[in-house]
């Protein structure tokens, strides 16, 4: 396939030196992934229904998952037939007791099946199917590629359902939709903090477009900025402890970031024209951001030590930079 994936910028030095900036556009041939062959799941006690219902809906979802992952090409295995190609066999045993349910699962070398490469057993709430399948994809993911897996990420989103614009949550895969604010107004603009357990939206519920902080666990929204104008969450620092954040006071949109423990306000940027979506570099010492200083709107990072702001794109229009993992690339829209 070769559309064009995504577009990033390569960062190819560290900060302070670097001279060199890439614009390429992804997606090109890639090297066939390595084959994982996928027997049918077993019931704990074949005897009984439930186990063998359980069994098979477990497998369909780790089979989807593994699939999404794009880190194998998933062989079924057929009863009696070996699945032929296949670099590694994934087996698992499930069960239910109560309202317990639990699965062995074994990753092994195809060729033979002894040499096992990744082994656990499981117990969860029968409640939590999907939360048990995705945690075993992702692990079995880990085991053989040392790459983390996806099927635990989870979407913020806004939708009309209600017939107002409310924050919802959902896997990634798309299930499990719940709906997590009833505002009754306009929200906008969801955004995770780093260890996912809660998230900042802008909400006009107090006729301006303030900005909230939502905790998961309990359901409770607390105001975070509610300065006079936008008031827009960025990017929350690796630590949680700093939210990048866009607020126009009344005039431009400019750049702040917020220490979350003390309240401190600092002011980032002070320009003619619009800043906004702004994002921690994995090491928080840099943000890429949006503006249109320049006329159209491009990637921007700045040096949150020295202030100092470089231009990254020279396109016609650009939105919402995301830093990799690593540092390397910003990937974003355009």
């Amino acid at each position: 396939m070769a559309a064009a994936a995504f577009l990033a910028v390569f960062l190819a030095l560290p900060a302070a030196a670097q001279t060199e900036v890439r614009l390429d556009v992804g997606g090109g041939a890639a090297a066939a992934p390595p084959a994982l062959a996928l027997p049918a799941f077993e019931a704990a006690d074949p005897r009984r229904g439930p186990d063998a219902l359980l069994a098979r809906s477990l497998r369909e979802i780790v089979r989807s998952d593994l699939m999404l992952s794009r880190r194998f090409e998933v062989k079924d295995e057929l009863p009696g037939g070996a699945a032929a190609g296949a670099t590694w066999r994934l087996t698992a045993q499930a069960g239910q007791a109560g309202d317990k349910i639990s699965a062995q699962v074994k990753l092994a070398n195809a060729e033979g099946g002894r040499d096992v490469v990744f082994e656990r057993f499981y117990r969860q709430e029968a409640a939590w199917l999907r939360a048990l399948a995705h945690r075993i994809a992702d692990d079995v993911v880990k085991a053989a590629t040392g790459r983390d897996g996806i099927a635990r990420t989870r979407l913020a989103f806004v939708n009309n359902a209600t017939g107002r614009k409310e924050v919802y949550l959902m896997d990634y895969d798309g299930e499990g939709v719940k709906r997590l604010t009833d505002d009754r107004s306009i929200n906008l603009l969801p955004r995770f903090s780093s260890d996912g357990r809660r998230v900042a939206y802008t909400s006009y519920k107090d006729g301006n477009p303030d900005l909230f902080l939502l905790d998961l666990e309990t359901g409770r929204a607390s105001a975070l900025s509610d300065e006079q104008g936008l008031n827009i969450a960025g990017g929350f620092s690796h630590d949680g402890s700093k939210l990048l954040m866009t607020l126009s006071r009344g005039k431009s949109p400019n750049l702040y970031i917020k220490d979350l423990a003390t309240g401190t306000l600092e002011r980032l940027t002070a320009h003619f024209g619009a800043d906004s979506t702004p994002t921690f570099s994995p090491d928080a010492r840099q943000a890429a951001f949006v503006s249109d200083r320049s006329g159209n709107p491009q990637i921007y990072v700045l040096d949150l030590a020295t202030k100092q702001t470089r231009r990254l794109s020279n396109m016609n229009w650009c939105d919402a930079p995301a830093w990799s993992p690593t540092g390397e690339w910003i990937a974003f829209a355009g």
